[in-house]
Parts: structure tokens; sequence; C-alpha cells
């Protein structure tokens, strides 16, 4: 079989210009849309330049909207302008636990030594070197942290800090130890997601960068910007480029043409499944959804409850991250039926 007896593209026929910057890490240098929210966070830390104790913030807002891209766009301007704050960026997604971040944090801080060592021990190690200066500590999904002791513990042995909190929750507070609140006491910053011409002109941006001129026209980019808005979430877009370049590299072809879009779009699914990665409880609740689609909402916490033993606000918060991901939908059957309780339906 002549399986790449084909006539591809050569290295030097490329369609795409940098691909690098469609990948969903890349940090533009200007950020578009998000100056008043990176004003916000860096209002917080401004106290700190001058040896005083910054504020704690709490950044809410659903995925893919710029939040922890504005977070790293501050840190790494802040990091250009002095070097008396320590910047450190954690994901709690990864890193789920006290022992997981404290490491994390280890290793941002050049500290080596964490063989056989415990939480507390290597916790006393990183505030020996954060209290020498100033830290910013952000922690991105903040939410799928297991242990939040770990909080508490920044917030009392980091002397001159802001901890920056990331979730796509706004009950996130609730859920947390009275104590670790009291300590907290963060601002409060949403974000909003993206308006159509502003998704247009982020993603106008990075095709620039991306593509080379007359690979990608203005009919086809349309279809993406209409996708990526009816998404919510930039990441969508990019993706879409990708895959379309790539669609068109596949046939030999040095334009996007409105089928590589579609093709893109039709691979939707696989991004969607990709993109979220769920704790064993939420695939397991998925699980019983699957098998249970269509029951009242109270049908199903009976059934999670007896498995895991969890309040209805741990379920709630679950559910809630599989509709968000739109694994699920729920619907209110109240006008049709004069049902009060919701039914929870897997989607298809």
């Amino acid at each position: 079989m002549a399986l790449f007896n084909q006539n591809f593209l050569q290295h030097d026929e490329t369609v795409f210009k940098d691909e690098l910057v469609l990948d969903y890490e890349y940090l533009p240098h200007i950020l578009k849309f998000r100056e008043n929210q990176q004003q916000h966070i860096a209002t917080i830390i401004k106290p700190l330049f001058a040896g005083r104790m910054g504020s704690n913030l709490l950044i809410t807002g659903k995925p893919g909207i710029g939040k922890t891209a504005a977070c790293k766009h501050v840190l790494r301007e802040m990091e250009q302008h002095s070097e008396k704050i320590i910047g450190i960026y954690v994901n709690c997604w990864k890193q789920d636990t006290a022992f997981k971040v404290i490491v994390d944090i280890c290793q941002q801080v050049g500290y080596k030594w964490v063989q056989n060592k415990k939480t507390n021990e290597l916790m006393d190690e990183i505030a020996k070197i954060l209290n020498k200066k100033a830290a910013v500590i952000v922690l991105d999904e903040i939410d799928k942290l297991k242990e939040e002791q770990v909080i508490y513990q920044l917030v009392e042995d980091i002397s001159k800090k802001c901890i920056i909190m990331i979730t796509n929750e706004k009950d996130f507070l609730a859920i947390l130890d009275q104590r670790t609140r009291s300590r907290l006491i963060p601002e409060l910053l949403e974000f909003n997601a993206y308006k159509y011409n502003e998704i247009e002109a982020i993603l106008e941006e990075r095709k620039k960068f991306a593509f080379y001129e007359g690979v990608l026209k203005e009919e086809t980019f349309a279809p993406i910007v209409e996708k990526c808005f009816e998404e919510e979430d930039i990441r969508t877009g990019l993706y879409l480029l990708k895959e379309a370049g790539n669609a068109a590299e596949n046939r030999s072809s040095k334009s996007i043409s409105g089928e590589d879009v579609q093709k893109a779009i039709g691979k939707m699914a696989v991004f969607q499944q990709s993109k979220t990665i769920l704790d064993e409880e939420e695939k397991e609740l998925l699980k019983i959804i699957k098998e249970h689609s269509g029951e009242s909402i109270n049908k199903i916490y009976e059934i999670y409850n007896e498995k895991f033993s969890k309040s209805d606000r741990t379920f709630r918060r679950k559910l809630a991250t599989l509709k968000e991901n739109k694994f699920i939908e729920v619907r209110d059957n109240k006008e049709l039926t004069g049902e009060t309780n919701p039914r929870v339906y897997l989607k298809k």
C-alpha cells in the first residue's frame, strides 16, 4: 500500500506561517478586550511594590474567555517591572492535592530538596524563600483542589502576598471552610463572555499571524467566528482555525475551503471532550446520568449519594461542571407538565 506516496505539500509550501499562535497556551503580546480586568488585577498587586500587603482576588467566568491569559499577562509584566515580587502560577486541575501544589511551588522558586519531606516541612521552606520578597500566587482551576488546607497555609505563612484564585464556579467561596474564607476575604472579579466583534478581532489577529496571506478568505473565516461565538469559548475558534488548516494541507491545497472549515466543525465533539478533564466522581456521575437519562435531579442525586455519600451542594457543583462542558442538559418541565423538579438528560 502506497500510504505516503501522495502529492503532499512540501515543508516550504505549508499554509501555516506560525502554527504556535493557535496553541491554547500561547500568550499574545497584547491581550485584547481584557484591559479593564488586567488593570483590576494589577491594582490589587500594586501595594506589594511599596512593601505593603496586597489583596486577594477571586476571578470567575466561563471557560475560554481569557481569565488565565489575563493573569499570566499581568504576571509577565509584573516580573519585567520588578525583581522584588515573585510570580507563581499553579494549575490545580493538574496539581490537585496540597502536596502537589507545594511541590510545584518548590520547583518554581528553585527549591530542589523535596524528597522524603512532608507537606508542612516543604511549606516552611517555601515561606523562608517567599518571605524574603513578596509573592503573587495564582491558583487556577481552584475548584478542582481536593484539599483546601493549602489555601489556608499560603494565607497564614506568606507575609506579603496576593493570592489570586480562578474558577468557573460563582459559588466557590460558599464551599470553603469558614476559617479559610475569613482569612482570604477576596475581592471578586467576574469575566463576561466575549462579544461577537471581539471574537472576530481576536481570531482575525491570530489568523493574520498563523497563516500566509490569502490562505483563509473572509467567506470561509466567518463560519469559524460564528461557531466560536456560539460556543462562547475562544479556544473553539483556535481549534477550528488549526483543524481547517490541517484539512487544507491533507488535500495538498494552499488555501482553506468552506469544506475544510465544515470538516473542522464536524470534529468539534472530539474537541469538546479533549478540553475537559473530569475527576473520578464526575465520570461516575456522567455514567449514572447515561444510565438514567430523563430522570429527575432528585432521583439522580439519590443514586449518586448512595455511592459517594456527598452533600447536595457537592452534587450540584459536579452537575454544573457536566452541564457547563455540554455533556448533559437540564430541562425544566414546569410549564409543560407542572413538574417542579427538573430532569437531567445526556446530550447526544
